[in-house]
């Protein structure tokens, strides 16, 4: 039966839980390469959302993106590229007009069919899934990731898509399509928060919202893209710690730390093949998984504690190697410049402070203080007399409303001011320093801290396109940084984890 006739028990929203038992930590293992797109023949296409451009508009992102994979049709020979757009609503993120359109300015002739398969019924109409296998092009739209799952899996549906792939058919997604793409599909709860899964490792967001105790990331989906996790909409919900407790949860049930983990902008996507991924859009793409040297613990009702994390934020033009997990730096897009961390600063910080995540003007407690919108992007020094030097940050970083603007505005500010460390507090945590330690954060409260490094960086740059989240002044760009390493840290009182900010490092 459809498994979303079983219905979850309503949620509260996560507050700021109280201690319990600690566990002891798991120590990452060293990568190994994992081979994405295995028919090796197509061409693969993911989006991470967002409304298309306007027709007859050719610099549009969206024709940019999706106009290769109709380039890669008529695979059968016949002289027209077949496009078959599969969704769950009566709508679509890309209208039939729209591919026709892209094919008439491409001088192709196609001939484009949008299939709304809403239910199992559907999905196993014979007679509409043998059109959909012998597509050139299958584009799954956007929608509920959930109910293409349990819609969709295990019938003709799913079998047509693969046998398209196999064919070596164009195969596309955005948004919930994107998802569904991936070989780790969190399609069980769509749900999630970043909040949550910070402050509880094991929250039962991350559980499958139609069968209650069981795991939301599915891997006996379609598999199209191995090794893989995809999350949409990545900056506008302020996706990043919910990126990061989802990959947690996928590596641990695994037993794989090669996972990659993809946050996808709105207007931005992946042209993949052959292992290369080429980013195109107006935001950015940010490829995350495990180091060597990462800590992941786990415990239900506590926080995450995540370290040392690889993440490579990458806009319009850049290439990355999905298979080696690395940016191709042997070309790069116009405005990219290299970087070399300085070393710590000679000037140790001084005095007590407390950061509290809760309050929004604690911000202004780390020596630069970025704007966000609806305000103009700026980046000023301080004016508190006692701070955390060369540090950005934001406080109350899940808040609904203004974790998108946030997200994006400290990774802008970071490519401004790329000797610095940033900081996402959230409301349920605090950052505090001793007068007798002062370069040393201890992270406390029921939730953790999101600290990003870039001494590692080696590239940096921004995207040509102004930002899609805050449109307030042109100067607020999605930021380009090669090689960050990001943690989350909490309860550093029993964990024994501690942050440098003078030092960029962990210590005990």
């Amino acid at each position: 039966m459809n498994r979303r006739g079983l219905l979850l028990p309503l949620l509260l929203a996560a507050g700021c839980a109280s201690d319990q038992t600690l566990a002891p930590a798991a120590v990452g293992m060293p990568l190994r390469a994992r081979i994405t797109n295995p028919t090796g023949a197509g061409l693969l296409t993911v989006a991470g959302g967002g409304s298309i451009g306007v027709q007859g508009d050719t610099t549009a992102w969206s024709f940019q993106l999706y106009r290769p994979m109709l380039l890669h049709g008529d695979i059968n020979g016949d002289g027209i590229v077949t496009v078959a757009i599969v969704g769950a609503a009566t709508t679509t993120s890309l209208p039939v007009a729209y591919v026709q359109w892209m094919g008439t300015n491409l001088g192709l002739t196609v001939a484009a069919t949008h299939y709304i398969i809403a239910d199992i019924a559907s999905a196993n109409n014979t007679v509409t899934t043998d059109k959909i296998a012998a597509s050139d092009v299958v584009f799954m739209d956007g929608g509920d990731e959930a109910l293409y799952y349990d819609a969709w899996n295990g019938t003709a549906l799913e079998s047509a898509i693969l046998t398209a792939s196999g064919r070596g058919a164009a195969i596309g997604g955005t948004s919930a399509g994107s998802m569904a793409m991936s070989q780790y599909c969190f399609c069980g709860n769509t749900g999630l928060q970043a909040s949550q899964v910070i402050a509880d490792a094991k929250t039962i967001w991350l559980d499958d919202q139609s069968v209650p105790g069981t795991t939301a990331i599915h891997t006996d989906f379609l598999n199209i893209l191995a090794g893989i996790y995809i999350e949409p909409h990545f900056t506008t919900k302020g996706k990043l710690g919910r990126l990061m407790g989802v990959l947690a949860r996928a590596v641990e049930d695994n037993a794989d730390p090669t996972i990659l983990a993809i946050g996808l902008d709105e207007r931005t996507g992946l042209i993949i093949q052959n292992d290369t991924a080429q980013v195109i859009g107006t935001g950015e793409a940010a490829f995350m998984h495990e180091s060597p040297t990462t800590v992941r613990i786990r415990d239900a009702g506590r926080p995450l504690v995540y370290t040392d994390l690889v993440s490579d934020h990458l806009t319009n033009g850049w290439l990355y190697d999905l298979a080696a997990r690395a940016p191709i730096t042997t070309t790069l897009p116009v405005g990219v410049t290299p970087f070399v961390w300085p070393g710590p600063s000679v000037t140790l910080n001084a005095g007590a402070l407390t950061i509290n995540g809760v309050i929004e003007v604690d911000k202004n407690k780390f020596q630069r203080v970025a704007a966000y919108y609806p305000a103009n992007y700026a980046l000023t020094l301080t004016t508190a007399p006692t701070y955390v030097r060369n540090g950005i940050g934001f406080t109350d970083a899940g808040n609904t409303t203004k974790r998108g603007y946030k997200q994006e505005t400290l990774f802008r500010a970071l490519v401004a001011q790329t000797t610095h460390l940033g900081v996402f507090a959230f409301s349920c945590d605090s950052l505090v320093r001793s007068a007798l330690e002062p370069d040393i954060v201890s992270v406390s409260g029921s939730s953790g801290a999101i600290f990003i490094d870039t001494q590692g960086t080696t590239l940096k740059g921004l995207s040509p396109y102004r930002s899609n989240v805050a449109t307030s002044g042109g100067s607020l760009k999605a930021g380009a940084l090669t090689n960050l390493r990001v943690s989350v840290l909490a309860e550093s009182a029993v964990r024994g984890m501690r942050y440098d900010t003078r030092l960029h490092q962990i210590v005990p």
